[in-house]
């Protein structure tokens, strides 16, 4: 198991900064801007119930996985497809699908988009719903039939769509 660690952005300088997750506090290695972890964001067992930068409770789970690397596939295969008779879309597909079930899960926070990885899988957050996102960035103007849920997203269900 990966010893874990949050991921975010600096607040100065809008670089990233990483942090060993049991740390008070992470520095920008950039400009040296320092920032308190929330010590409120871990349960006893050492999983998440809240962020550690923002000490937000709505969290969700997603692949770790580098969006640059996927476009590159998808473009490459792509760009073969016309001298391959169109194969190199099915290996890329193939190639999705295996980096699918092999790629590492890692916890983002809706608010601050810290990433939380190498924590303990419980309590379990689901996977992100658009009606959490929506009702964080727009509030009441959020036309949405479901309050939030009481307690944050810890051990709650997975979204409906």
């Amino acid at each position: 198991m990966r010893t874990p660690t949050v991921e975010f952005d600096c607040a100065e300088c809008g670089s990233r900064v990483s942090a060993d997750a049991s740390a008070a506090s992470a520095t920008c290695t950039r400009c040296g801007a320092s920032r308190e972890l929330t010590p409120a964001g871990l349960a006893p067992s050492g999983g998440l119930l809240g962020c550690r930068v923002c000490g937000h409770l709505e969290l969700y789970t997603r692949k770790d996985f580098p969006k640059p690397l996927g476009f590159a596939i998808v473009i490459v295969a792509a760009i073969l497809a016309p001298f391959t008779n169109y194969i190199s879309l099915g290996v890329a597909a193939l190639l999705d699908f295996a980096l699918y079930f092999t790629m590492p899960e890692l916890v983002a926070c809706y608010v601050c988009d810290a990433r939380h990885r190498g924590f303990p899988a419980e309590p379990r957050h689901p996977r992100f719903d658009r009606e959490i996102d929506e009702r964080l960035k727009y509030g009441r103007r959020a036309v949405m039939g479901k309050p939030m849920r009481e307690g944050g997203t810890a051990g709650a269900p997975e979204p409906e769509h």
